[in-house]
């Protein structure tokens, strides 16, 4: 697989980008989510790989619910 990175120059510009098209689209992400699209554009993180980071959490959020909801 081929893993296109974004100059660094262009890396600030893109998260901004994906910060403000995520807000519109009425979503905040964190400073985890804002991590990960960061390692994306920089060639550190597969988008294969950070979507498993994604799936990975929600099934840890999931967890912890269904934990707390049995009392």
């Amino acid at each position: 697989m081929v893993v296109r990175t974004v100059p660094i120059v262009d890396v600030e510009q893109s998260l901004a980008l994906i910060e403000k098209g995520q807000q519109l689209a009425g979503h905040f992400p964190d400073a985890e989510d804002m991590g990960r699209a960061r390692r994306i554009l920089t060639g550190e993180l597969s988008p294969e790989a950070a979507r498993a980071e994604v799936r990975d959490a929600l099934a840890r959020l999931g967890a912890n619910e269904r934990a707390t909801s049995r009392g």
